[in-house]
């Protein structure tokens, strides 16, 4: 069954092709980009990165505040050099998530850098306004500041509990990082998509 020309202009008026700004990304691949695009793409890649590095030291963390825990849980009067020892290895890793949190502060600072380096109205990449890039990284590195906070919260507190409850309370505090949430990890793999680090389905 034919369509009709005027039903055919209809259907064009309503329904007419979507054209994007052609961006640098667009006209060539991912591997091969040079100039902001490619140092855009360099900064989310060092922010996933660091991430992982993160999460690695959460879960040393969530180990150690776990066995401090147990130790309290059995004797909250507990204050032998097994529990001195895992202390100093909790302060290690707020340490070294620290050094963490100030890589993401650089990285904030590079792709807002970066943006106001771009003069242009079209996008580094592919959708995402290149206002959006910058917020998206500023959006991640506050939330894992803020979870910072709660792990120093922790190592400050949980060898001084004075209750059973209190040291659970830490140790949960330290493993349920509720800074870091769901909304965090969209606007993470927002990034990776939009830089090429993911494929579009």
């Amino acid at each position: 069954m034919s369509t009709s020309p005027n039903k055919s202009r209809n259907v064009e008026k309503h329904f007419s092709p979507i054209t994007l700004p052609q961006s640098p990304a667009g006209i060539s691949s991912h591997k091969n980009l040079t100039g902001l695009p490619r140092v855009a793409r360099d900064i989310v890649a060092d922010l996933y990165n660091n991430i992982q590095r993160w999460n690695d030291n959460h879960i040393r963390g969530a180990n150690i505040t776990k066995s401090i825990a147990h130790l309290k849980t059995n004797n909250i009067a507990d204050y032998s050099k097994d529990l001195e020892n895992l202390t100093s290895d909790l302060f290690d890793v707020v340490e070294k998530l620290s050094g963490i949190s100030e890589a993401f502060d650089f990285l904030c600072s590079q792709m807002k850098s970066l943006v106001k380096l771009h003069k242009k109205t079209t996008t580094l990449f592919i959708s995402m306004r290149n206002e959006q890039l910058a917020d998206f990284v500023e959006a991640i590195t506050s939330a894992y500041k803020g979870e910072l906070k709660v792990k120093k919260f922790v190592l400050e507190n949980i060898a001084h509990a004075k209750n059973k409850n209190e040291v659970m309370f830490y140790a949960v505090c330290w493993a349920h990082q509720q800074k870091v949430n769901v909304e965090t990890n969209v606007k993470l793999e927002a990034l990776l998509t939009e830089t090429g680090h993911r494929r579009i389905m």
